[in-house]
């Protein structure tokens, strides 16, 4: 198995204040709002869980029933370092059909900015082929952060 490491950042200006981000991070109704609830045609959500805590787990299963991509699709998140308002540290491996194409290390910060805030996002990962790789990964988190800013803005 072919493994591909690589990284990549992303950045935000919101206009919403850093503590108002962090709870669409950490708040299970807010966070399913711009980051499961967003699914595109086709796609159905099997399962959602979130524990936003040092050691807690989210979980989401997602079944796209056709085309490109068809299957069960499955995100494991672990929080390791959480900082109110500031930072969020966490692993995460995606998978589909029961296969592991992804394991990242994600940080998120949170800086306040001209009245709002800079969100930073880096993520470290270790791709397996076949797999979207970094450029897919990035290409998704720069759709779920769209969702997010228009969530809390």
């Amino acid at each position: 198995m072919t493994v591909q490491h690589d990284s990549f950042t992303l950045t935000r200006d919101i206009a919403a204040s850093p503590a108002t981000v962090f709870a669409a991070w950490a708040k299970p109704a807010l966070k399913r709002k711009w980051f499961v609830d967003t699914d595109g045609p086709g796609w159905s959500t099997a399962e959602y869980a979130l524990d936003f805590s040092v050691g807690g787990r989210e979980v989401g299963r997602f079944v796209r029933a056709e085309g490109p991509g068809a299957g069960e699709h499955q995100n494991v998140s672990t929080y390791l370092d959480i900082v109110d308002d500031e930072r969020i540290v966490y692993a995460y491996t995606m998978a589909q059909d029961g296969r592991v194409h992804s394991a990242s290390l994600v940080t998120v910060l949170l800086a306040p900015k001209d009245g709002g805030t800079r969100l930073t996002f880096i993520e470290q990962g270790a791709y397996f082929a076949p797999t979207d790789g970094a450029a897919g990964r990035a290409a998704g988190w720069t759709s779920l952060l769209d969702h997010l800013v228009h969530t809390v803005s």
